[in-house]
């Protein structure tokens, strides 16, 4: 939870600080890719890392499966397999996860890609080898944290 301070500000220029923190906070413009729709294009290190910290036991399970498999492409068979969730919930995991990338941190894809096999009629997932590896040490960080094995 963020920390909060008390300013005192003017009366007759409260509205413009409740604009001022209304707006997107500033980023330097290298952090910014930001396409047609206002949403960033570019997962940063920064970004992968808050979203990683900030995901339920299962999407880090799930996200781990992705990272271990990268950059190969994998189902939701394999990612229940090798995360011990079923796939009843990892498939429920990512209709939450969307709407978090998208409210919470603006984004307009995943950290990962999704591409529907037409003709095997599902969905595989895959990772660049630069977010799998962060959120190989990531998994590896919170593991010791914790005191243990993230996975069930």
């Amino acid at each position: 939870m963020p920390e909060f301070v008390s300013v005192p500000v003017p009366t007759d220029r409260v509205q413009e600080v409740y604009e001022l923190l209304s707006r997107e906070p500033f980023r330097p413009s290298a952090e910014r890719n930001v396409g047609g729709d206002g949403r960033s294009e570019v997962w940063t290190p920064s970004m992968i890392d808050r979203m990683f910290i900030e995901s339920s036991s299962a999407m880090r399970q799930i996200l781990l499966a992705i990272a271990e498999g990268a950059p190969g492409w994998i189902t939701i068979k394999d990612i229940s397999l090798v995360s011990g969730l079923t796939a009843r919930q990892v498939a429920a995991s990512l209709g939450p996860f969307e709407k978090r990338v998208r409210g919470r941190y603006s984004m307009s894809s995943w950290p990962f890609e999704a591409r529907h096999f037409v003709d095997a009629g599902i969905f595989k997932y895959s990772m660049s080898p630069e977010t799998a590896d962060r959120i190989i040490t990531l998994a590896e960080d919170v593991r010791q944290h914790e005191g243990g094995d993230d996975r069930k």
